[in-house]
């Protein structure tokens, strides 16, 4: 992908898109050894729930991704679908609330997908010296976070 690619990916992305292009430029130059770009074939996971040390946020540039969690019911274990993610959707925001840590949910790819992965502490250092990006960014990520919860509680309603 040429940075041009991977810019117009960024701002067409639910978590960048309320930055300016100079924005999303400054973003990447400040990031270029923590950017990569990733592909992966129908059925791999880009990420599995309880993957320790996570720290990564993926943006999709093409593809599609499902999101599902593990649950412990009593003695049985099922997966719940979180939800579906196309171009634009992230993935891993969770590394830019908690750092390091668990992956909270396992994404699995539906067909041939690329993604953008950014590493979740150099992005949140970038966001700290910008604060006025690092304002949108996060505020985007609240936006993002209400919109999840609130369709997991209506998909958990409809279950009951």
């Amino acid at each position: 992908m040429t940075t041009t690619e991977i810019i117009e990916c960024l701002k067409s992305s639910e978590l960048f898109a309320s930055l300016t292009e100079n924005e999303i430029k400054r973003l990447i130059a400040s990031l270029a050894s923590a950017c990569k770009v990733e592909e992966y074939g129908a059925g791999e996971n880009v990420f599995v729930q309880g993957e320790k040390n996570f720290n990564r946020v993926y943006i999709i540039e093409d593809g599609q991704v499902l999101m599902q969690r593990s649950l412990n019911i009593g003695n049985r274990t099922a997966m719940w679908p979180l939800g579906i993610l196309h171009k634009g959707g992230t993935m891993g925001w969770s590394s830019l609330l908690y750092g390091p840590h668990l992956s909270t949910a396992t994404a699995t790819c539906q067909k041939p997908t690329r993604v953008i992965s950014l590493e979740a502490a150099a992005l949140l250092l970038l966001l700290r010296k910008e604060p006025v990006t690092g304002f949108k960014v996060m505020e985007r990520l609240a936006y993002m976070l209400g919109n999840r919860l609130r369709t997991a509680i209506s998909t958990m309603e409809a279950h009951l």
